[in-house]
């Protein structure tokens, strides 16, 4: 049988009847702990499927949530958010997982409750604290608005609630773009085809992860180029870009606004 560890999120606070109690969560917020919980621990898309079975349970002590988990994941878990609590930012997690911590702590400002994460390798000793003074949340300006072009192969594509197609790419990996229902139903089929998508979003500066990705427009992807003509149009492509002073300013405006 496998060994069983645990984490532990602690949740502590103040009400009109004095201490945060179990009984004071409503099952709407114990809901979304749960999900948040879980995007913490497997942030990937890839180690969600895959996940082992997380059971829980919640005791008094405050609000004292236990998920109980593999041992060998409590120790990975432990050792990766010790360096957290260290280092007193979230650059070592991934965006999903960052996200979670980053949403507690504006939590904590706003309502004065305080997080406190153990786990069966450190029962007694919180490796996370989120309070009023603690400041986990990621600077802004570590994103910045972009607009590239994408080349890979689409995967999978639909949604009931949420239209999106999902592009596999050789540079970032697996993306999910937004788009609409008119954007995947016009044309030809193009699931499991080679295209180009052109896109905005959001890229991190320092880990160059992608979010937020929208479709502008397809572009098809042609594997085959006359080379001589490639060149003359490089060329004459440089003669007028020598002539544009402001460069970055030129390419806003010609995109429309892509980047707002």
């Amino acid at each position: 049988m496998e060994t069983t560890g645990h984490i532990s999120i602690t949740i502590s606070g103040k009400t009109s009847n004095g201490n945060l109690n179990p009984k004071d969560i409503d099952i709407s917020e114990t809901k979304e702990l749960l999900t948040d919980v879980e995007t913490l621990l497997f942030p990937s898309k890839t180690e969600k499927e895959e996940r082992p079975k997380v059971s829980y349970e919640v005791k008094e002590g405050s609000v004292k949530n236990m998920f109980f988990v593999p041992a060998a994941k409590a120790i990975m878990f432990t050792a990766l958010m010790t360096e957290v609590g260290i280092q007193r930012n979230t650059d070592l997690l991934e965006p999903k997982a960052a996200a979670i911590i980053d949403k507690w702590q504006r939590k904590s400002y706003t309502t004065g409750r305080e997080y406190f994460i153990t786990s069966s390798i450190s029962p007694d000793q919180a490796f996370v604290t989120i309070n009023k003074e603690s400041e986990f949340i990621a600077p802004q300006t570590d994103w910045v608005n972009i607009n590239l072009y994408l080349y890979g192969k689409i995967f999978e594509e639909g949604g009931l609630n949420k239209v999106n197609l999902h592009f596999l790419t050789d540079r970032y990996g697996k993306l999910v773009v937004d788009a609409s229902e008119e954007q995947l139903t016009s044309g030809a089929n193009k699931l499991f085809q080679v295209y180009g998508l052109w896109v905005k979003g959001k890229q991190n500066l320092q880990s160059g992860f992608l979010k937020d990705l929208e479709l502008i427009d397809f572009l098809n992807y042609q594997t085959n180029y006359d080379e001589l003509v490639l060149n003359k149009l490089i060329d004459k492509a440089s003669e007028n870009w020598k002539k544009i002073q402001n460069k970055d300013v030129w390419l806003e405006e010609i995109r429309g606004g892509a980047n707002e």
